[in-house]
């Protein structure tokens, strides 16, 4: 499958692991700013997967800034898994993602972002910790 994320053309099509620390492509509906949305494919980090229903993510982006011009936390370690350019965090708290809605495994975040991300969510020390070069 060949589609456009972040304004580059990616080859795509590892299946994730649905793992605390994965990054994966997601399709994220933000129907609060807009009501008739569809939907945008683009980058999450999965927080936790329960056995049923939706997993929790963190949405990312390529915007330095939100609308109101207020500073986004930047994940630093993002070459790791293969994206050129800054990412940062998109919005203030995690979101939902249905199973249904869910892309390809891009990567992990290194321990340094995952930590990052535990001290702005209120998330638990050693959230994503596992061997994840065994996974991949």
């Amino acid at each position: 499958m060949r589609y456009t994320v972040q304004m580059s053309s990616r080859m795509v099509g590892t299946v994730p692991a649905l793992k605390p620390g994965e990054v994966i492509t997601g399709n994220v509906v933000n129907g609060i700013e807009n009501r008739h949305a569809s939907g945008k494919f683009r980058p999450v980090v999965v927080v936790e997967v329960p056995a049923l229903g939706c997993l929790k993510v963190i949405g990312l982006t390529s915007k330095g800034t939100t609308q109101s011009g207020d500073r986004r936390v930047e994940m630093l370690d993002n070459g790791e898994w293969g994206w050129r350019g800054r990412t940062f965090v998109f919005g203030n708290r995690p979101t939902r993602l249905s199973r249904i809605d869910v892309g390809d495994h891009l990567g992990w975040i290194s321990n340094k972002d995952g930590d990052t991300l535990a001290r702005v969510f209120g998330l638990a020390a050693g959230w994503h910790s596992f061997d994840q070069r065994v996974v991949v």
